[in-house]
């Protein structure tokens, strides 16, 4: 990505990225979420963790503060198109 840092949005264009979750990589209450097969090539949505949760990458979801622990940053399988 050129220009600015790279913030872990997947592509979203192989399938195993399909209805699959990804981390943001500066913001670790939000994530990016694929859509499944029907939604193939769409462009990944950000969400929100609900309220004191955190996204932890090693599980793809999202956990209370206290059961998140810091992992290094894996880039999703494609990056989008830009």
């Amino acid at each position: 990505m050129s220009g600015k840092e790279y913030n872990g949005e997947p592509g979203c264009r192989s399938p195993e990225e399909v209805g699959q979750s990804y981390r943001h990589f500066f913001d670790p209450t939000a994530y990016w979420q694929c859509g499944g097969r029907q939604q193939a090539d769409l462009p990944a949505q950000l969400r929100r963790c609900p309220t004191n949760e955190l996204f932890y990458d090693r599980e793809r979801r999202c956990v209370k503060w206290k059961d998140w622990q810091w992992t290094e940053p894996q880039d999703p399988p494609t990056k989008p198109r830009k």
